[in-house]
Protein backbone atom coordinates (compact mmCIF):
# COMPACT_ATOMS: atom_id res chain seq x y z
CA UNK A 1 0.00 0.00 0.00
CA UNK A 2 1.03 3.51 -0.93
CA UNK A 3 0.23 4.74 2.79
CA UNK A 4 2.70 1.98 4.30
CA UNK A 5 5.37 3.17 2.08
CA UNK A 6 5.09 6.42 2.63
CA UNK A 7 5.50 6.02 6.77
CA UNK A 8 8.46 4.05 6.18
CA UNK A 9 10.01 6.48 4.24
CA UNK A 10 9.48 9.06 5.90
CA UNK A 11 10.77 7.22 9.30
CA UNK A 12 13.74 6.44 7.60
CA UNK A 13 14.10 10.07 5.74
CA UNK A 14 13.93 11.96 9.49
CA UNK A 15 16.51 9.28 11.00
CA UNK A 16 14.34 7.61 13.43
CA UNK A 17 16.58 4.95 12.95
CA UNK A 18 18.87 5.89 15.70
CA UNK A 19 19.71 2.51 17.15
CA UNK A 20 21.63 -0.48 15.38
CA UNK A 21 19.99 -3.59 14.85
CA UNK A 22 23.14 -5.62 15.11
CA UNK A 23 23.42 -6.29 18.92
CA UNK A 24 24.68 -9.45 19.73
CA UNK A 25 23.95 -11.43 22.77
CA UNK A 26 25.19 -11.25 25.87
CA UNK A 27 26.00 -13.39 28.63
CA UNK A 28 26.35 -11.13 31.31
CA UNK A 29 28.66 -11.63 34.62
CA UNK A 30 26.84 -12.71 37.94
CA UNK A 31 26.49 -10.24 40.98
CA UNK A 32 26.44 -11.41 44.74
CA UNK A 33 26.07 -9.16 47.84
CA UNK A 34 26.05 -10.41 51.90
CA UNK A 35 24.97 -7.56 54.87
CA UNK A 36 25.41 -8.41 58.28
CA UNK A 37 22.81 -6.50 60.62
CA UNK A 38 24.13 -5.88 64.18
CA UNK A 39 22.27 -8.69 65.90
CA UNK A 40 23.72 -11.24 63.57
CA UNK A 41 21.37 -11.81 61.24
CA UNK A 42 22.66 -11.94 57.75
CA UNK A 43 21.47 -11.08 54.22
CA UNK A 44 22.71 -12.73 50.91
CA UNK A 45 21.37 -11.37 47.48
CA UNK A 46 22.61 -12.06 43.89
CA UNK A 47 21.95 -13.56 40.33
CA UNK A 48 23.68 -15.51 38.03
CA UNK A 49 23.01 -17.04 34.28
CA UNK A 50 22.12 -13.10 33.34
CA UNK A 51 21.95 -12.83 29.71
CA UNK A 52 20.09 -10.70 27.05
CA UNK A 53 19.25 -11.77 23.61
CA UNK A 54 18.11 -9.04 21.33
CA UNK A 55 16.05 -10.08 17.88
CA UNK A 56 14.46 -8.36 14.55
CA UNK A 57 10.99 -7.06 16.01
CA UNK A 58 8.12 -8.72 14.83
CA UNK A 59 6.88 -5.55 12.58
CA UNK A 60 10.30 -4.76 10.61
CA UNK A 61 10.02 -1.41 12.15
CA UNK A 62 14.15 0.32 13.46
CA UNK A 63 11.75 2.11 16.43
CA UNK A 64 10.74 -1.13 17.90
CA UNK A 65 13.06 -3.03 20.07
CA UNK A 66 12.58 -7.08 21.21
CA UNK A 67 14.69 -9.00 23.35
CA UNK A 68 14.37 -12.31 25.42
CA UNK A 69 16.06 -11.81 28.96
CA UNK A 70 17.49 -14.88 31.14
CA UNK A 71 17.93 -14.89 34.59
CA UNK A 72 18.18 -16.66 37.79
CA UNK A 73 17.72 -14.88 41.25
CA UNK A 74 18.58 -16.04 44.53
CA UNK A 75 18.43 -14.58 48.51
CA UNK A 76 19.46 -16.37 51.49
CA UNK A 77 18.46 -14.99 55.30
CA UNK A 78 20.22 -16.38 58.22
CA UNK A 79 18.17 -15.51 61.72
CA UNK A 80 15.32 -14.48 60.10
CA UNK A 81 12.67 -14.68 57.49
CA UNK A 82 12.80 -12.50 53.96
CA UNK A 83 11.70 -12.55 50.21
CA UNK A 84 13.26 -11.74 47.09
CA UNK A 85 11.97 -9.96 44.37
CA UNK A 86 13.00 -9.43 40.42
CA UNK A 87 12.45 -7.64 37.52
CA UNK A 88 14.46 -5.21 34.48
CA UNK A 89 14.57 -2.30 34.84
CA UNK A 90 14.25 -1.00 30.65
CA UNK A 91 14.29 2.36 29.25
CA UNK A 92 14.97 3.85 25.73
CA UNK A 93 16.88 7.15 25.15
CA UNK A 94 13.64 9.02 23.23
CA UNK A 95 10.22 8.47 23.49
CA UNK A 96 8.41 8.69 20.07
CA UNK A 97 5.21 9.54 19.23
CA UNK A 98 4.49 10.01 15.44
CA UNK A 99 0.85 11.04 14.45
CA UNK A 100 -0.10 10.36 10.67
CA UNK A 101 -2.56 12.30 8.88
CA UNK A 102 -3.44 10.96 5.22
CA UNK A 103 -5.67 13.13 2.61
CA UNK A 104 -6.21 12.68 -1.25
CA UNK A 105 -4.57 15.23 -3.46
CA UNK A 106 -2.54 14.20 -6.78
CA UNK A 107 1.07 15.18 -7.64
CA UNK A 108 2.14 16.94 -4.67
CA UNK A 109 5.47 16.55 -3.18
CA UNK A 110 5.48 15.16 0.36
CA UNK A 111 6.44 18.47 3.04
CA UNK A 112 6.80 18.39 6.79
CA UNK A 113 7.24 20.51 9.01
CA UNK A 114 7.26 19.39 12.72
CA UNK A 115 9.08 22.44 14.88
CA UNK A 116 12.34 20.40 14.74
CA UNK A 117 14.34 18.12 12.94
CA UNK A 118 16.02 14.68 13.05
CA UNK A 119 19.03 14.25 10.92
CA UNK A 120 22.21 12.14 11.14
CA UNK A 121 23.79 14.01 13.48
CA UNK A 122 20.78 14.42 15.81
CA UNK A 123 18.50 17.07 17.10
CA UNK A 124 18.11 20.39 15.36
CA UNK A 125 15.60 23.24 16.57
CA UNK A 126 13.10 24.46 13.64
CA UNK A 127 13.81 22.31 10.45
CA UNK A 128 12.18 20.39 8.15
CA UNK A 129 12.29 18.09 5.96
CA UNK A 130 11.21 17.56 2.25
CA UNK A 131 10.59 13.43 0.82
CA UNK A 132 10.30 13.10 -3.01
CA UNK A 133 9.37 11.61 -5.52
CA UNK A 134 5.86 12.20 -5.89
CA UNK A 135 3.05 10.25 -4.99
CA UNK A 136 -0.77 10.05 -5.66
CA UNK A 137 -1.30 11.55 -2.04
CA UNK A 138 -0.78 13.68 0.78
CA UNK A 139 0.99 12.81 4.10
CA UNK A 140 1.41 15.00 6.89
CA UNK A 141 2.83 14.25 10.06
CA UNK A 142 3.58 15.24 13.59
CA UNK A 143 6.12 14.08 15.73
CA UNK A 144 6.69 14.56 19.60
CA UNK A 145 9.75 13.62 21.34
CA UNK A 146 9.79 13.47 24.77
CA UNK A 147 12.89 12.40 27.33
CA UNK A 148 13.12 8.56 27.68
CA UNK A 149 10.97 7.24 31.07
CA UNK A 150 12.10 4.02 32.38
CA UNK A 151 9.95 0.93 32.76
CA UNK A 152 10.25 -1.41 35.93
CA UNK A 153 9.39 -4.90 34.49
CA UNK A 154 8.45 -6.62 37.79
CA UNK A 155 9.41 -10.64 37.08
CA UNK A 156 8.26 -12.30 40.16
CA UNK A 157 8.29 -12.66 44.12
CA UNK A 158 9.14 -15.06 46.29
CA UNK A 159 9.69 -15.78 50.13
CA UNK A 160 12.65 -17.58 51.74
CA UNK A 161 12.40 -20.69 53.12
CA UNK A 162 13.63 -20.63 56.94
CA UNK A 163 17.35 -22.00 56.85
CA UNK A 164 17.20 -22.15 53.02
CA UNK A 165 17.70 -20.27 49.83
CA UNK A 166 15.57 -18.92 47.72
CA UNK A 167 15.03 -18.93 43.86
CA UNK A 168 13.35 -17.32 40.83
CA UNK A 169 14.59 -18.59 37.80
CA UNK A 170 13.47 -16.53 34.12
CA UNK A 171 14.30 -17.71 30.92
CA UNK A 172 13.72 -16.57 27.47
CA UNK A 173 11.25 -14.09 29.11
CA UNK A 174 10.42 -11.47 25.49
CA UNK A 175 10.47 -7.89 26.30
CA UNK A 176 9.09 -5.34 23.40
CA UNK A 177 9.67 -1.66 23.22
CA UNK A 178 7.77 0.32 20.54
CA UNK A 179 8.24 4.16 19.82
CA UNK A 180 11.78 4.26 20.95
CA UNK A 181 14.40 6.78 19.58
CA UNK A 182 17.58 5.90 20.10
CA UNK A 183 19.47 2.93 21.96
CA UNK A 184 17.13 0.60 24.49
CA UNK A 185 18.76 -0.15 27.55
CA UNK A 186 17.98 -3.27 29.78
CA UNK A 187 19.11 -4.14 33.22
CA UNK A 188 18.22 -7.11 35.59
CA UNK A 189 17.79 -6.52 39.35
CA UNK A 190 17.07 -8.42 42.50
CA UNK A 191 15.81 -7.25 45.72
CA UNK A 192 15.74 -9.28 49.36
CA UNK A 193 13.83 -8.31 51.90
CA UNK A 194 14.28 -9.61 55.48
CA UNK A 195 12.71 -9.10 58.92
CA UNK A 196 13.67 -10.42 62.46
CA UNK A 197 12.35 -9.38 66.25
CA UNK A 198 15.13 -6.89 65.90
CA UNK A 199 16.01 -5.98 62.74
CA UNK A 200 13.81 -5.17 59.31
CA UNK A 201 16.72 -5.01 56.51
CA UNK A 202 16.78 -4.94 52.58
CA UNK A 203 19.77 -4.85 49.64
CA UNK A 204 19.68 -5.29 45.99
CA UNK A 205 22.22 -6.30 43.76
CA UNK A 206 22.06 -5.07 39.89
CA UNK A 207 22.52 -6.90 36.49
CA UNK A 208 25.36 -5.05 33.96
CA UNK A 209 23.28 -2.75 31.33
CA UNK A 210 23.59 -3.54 28.01
CA UNK A 211 22.87 -1.44 25.58
CA UNK A 212 21.22 -1.79 22.16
Amino acid sequence: MITKTVIAGMLTAVGLVLGSGDAQAAALAPHEKTTVAPNGMSITVGHQDNAVNPVAPMNFMRTSRQVYVDNTSYGRVDGGTGKIRTGVFVACAVDLDVKFTVSASAGVDLDASAGIGIGTTGVTPSASVDISPKIGGSVGFTLAITPGKIADIKLGEKQIPPGGTGYIVTRDYRITADGCGGPLTVQAYTIIEATSSEVDAADWVMGDPVVM
